[in-house]
């Protein structure tokens, strides 16, 4: 008897993945956060052994057939890839909802949501590859103010269960942790999904920085976030799964003022239950070899109240991060122990570019990624960097193939060293890169395997900066 995987995930055109929720947009305009008209594509990758038969349920935000997508049934080679567009779909009709993916193999899942027409504003997540009845977005606003401009969230929610469900969606101050309102949804579809905007929800006072917890009683759910910064910056990120959160977790690659402007900001949310003394949350970084500075470790220089935040600014902080153009990899963790969210934002201050994404879990074991899409200097100027983080205590080897999506051979590499807790770049915006046997145009995906537990981060953008072209997400650990 065979064993099915499922992926859920919100599309607009919206999607979800099977075993894992995740999210696609269709031809729509997102509410009052944007004035933007958004469209949806996801990538697969196969983490199996065996070529993966799929089978693709696009859902409408009643729960009902969402038309009739003319991508429903495929297949995918072993560590291949599988590209779906949703605004290339002629049997989806414009609007919002969500796919749900069944498998004989295990898939992982990335979403993009792009701009088809003007000024560039793109986002990308991974699919949920857990199920939970909570749920934490550590960073959330309506109509608040930053440099880029105004600030408004959604919050999408995604049934992944086997029946309708109810939940909660309660919302925190930022700066005391304490409840600001909550409301309470009823009767939400097997397999839809419900997108909340906050810059229309009325129980919170703008302007208003916070977090969001959202909760089932019964059932499961998958959510994302979306938060948009002024006309054209869209952050997509990953909310975290209750049983996720742990005490350490991991930044692959941290930006301290590039000389191209491109810098990261740290929240880090207490979920521990109680206060966080001053000097309990702490940042040790390891320096790239090709960076400037040395290696440094910081910690917070205040308490943190249990459900709020703590920032760590390397644009703003030029006391603790006095290097400009430092980059490398990072770990955050509680020294007491306790239970926080670490998201990760990296932006360019000379532009609309930002991205946002969950960091690694401090536990994770896997010596297995991969990363469904590597582009290498497309003809549009789609090009990627995948960021490998060894999370050992001691040297990594890693060997990576790169499998085509054309059906070529595959691309293999072996006997790559990384330090303990380090990271190894792979920029294909770059001609080097690979070369000569990835060309530019090179379309694929990438397994990673290693003798440490690793993690891959990925950055998907444009060679030509025009609005926001940035997106970011984490690799498939298997």
């Amino acid at each position: 008897m065979k064993k099915y995987f499922r992926i859920l995930a919100v599309v607009f055109i919206v999607v979800a993945l099977a075993i894992t929720p995740f999210e696609k947009i269709n031809t729509m305009v997102f509410a009052a956060a944007t004035s933007k008209t958004l469209a949806t594509n996801y990538t697969l990758v196969n983490l199996g052994d065996a070529e993966a038969a799929v089978v693709a349920q696009y859902i409408t935000p009643t729960g009902t057939e969402w038309g009739s997508s003319i991508f429903k049934n495929f297949t995918i080679p072993v560590g291949g890839n599988q590209i779906v567009r949703q605004y290339d779909d002629t049997g989806l009709t414009p609007g919002m909802g969500s796919v749900v993916l069944s498998s004989n193999q295990p898939l992982g899942a990335m979403v993009q949501e792009v701009t088809r027409s003007g000024v560039p504003t793109m986002g990308a997540y991974s699919g949920v590859s857990v199920s939970s009845a909570t749920w934490y977005v550590p960073l959330a606003a309506r109509q608040a103010n930053s440099a880029t401009g105004k600030v408004n969230s959604q919050i999408i929610v995604q049934n992944t269960g086997t029946a309708d469900v109810d939940f909660t969606v309660e919302y925190f101050s930022l700066s005391t942790g304490t409840s600001a309102f909550s409301k309470n949804y009823t009767d939400l579809a097997v397999g839809a999904s419900l997108l909340i905007d906050l810059d229309v929800e009325s129980g919170l006072t703008p302007p208003w920085w916070g977090s969001v917890v959202v909760s089932t009683t019964s059932g499961s759910l998958g959510v994302i976030s979306n938060m948009f910064f002024g006309p054209d910056s869209l952050n997509a990120f990953n909310a975290f799964a209750a049983e996720e959160v742990t005490s350490v977790w991991r930044v692959p690659l941290l930006y301290v003022r590039l000389p191209n402007t491109l810098t990261t900001s740290l929240t880090v949310q207490n979920l521990s239950g109680s206060t966080l003394p001053a000097g309990d949350i702490q940042l040790a970084c390891i320096k790239n070899p090709a960076a400037s500075g040395s290696d440094f470790t910081i910690v917070s220089t205040s308490e943190v109240l249990n459900k709020s935040s703590y920032t760590f600014n390397t644009f703003t902080d030029t006391t603790n991060f006095p290097t400009p153009n430092w980059y490398g990899s990072c770990e955050v963790k509680s020294l007491s122990g306790k239970n926080i969210a670490v998201l990760v934002q990296d932006r360019y201050t000379k532009n609309a570019e930002q991205s946002m994404y969950g960091a690694v879990p401090g536990n994770l074991t896997s010596q297995n990624v991969s990363v469904p899409l590597v582009a290498k200097r497309l003809p549009n100027g789609f090009a990627n960097t995948v960021t490998i983080q060894n999370l050992g205590a001691t040297e990594a080897t890693l060997t990576i193939t790169y499998v085509p999506t054309d059906g070529g051979s595959p691309i293999v590499r072996t006997g790559i060293s990384v330090p303990a807790g380090a990271s190894y770049i792979r920029n294909f915006r770059l001609p080097a890169t690979e070369a000569p046997d990835m060309p530019d145009g090179w379309v694929g995906s990438m397994v990673i395997e290693s003798t440490n537990p690793i993690a891959a981060f990925v950055q998907n953008t444009y060679l030509t900066a025009y609005g926001d072209r940035l997106m970011a997400y984490l690799g498939f650990n298997h």
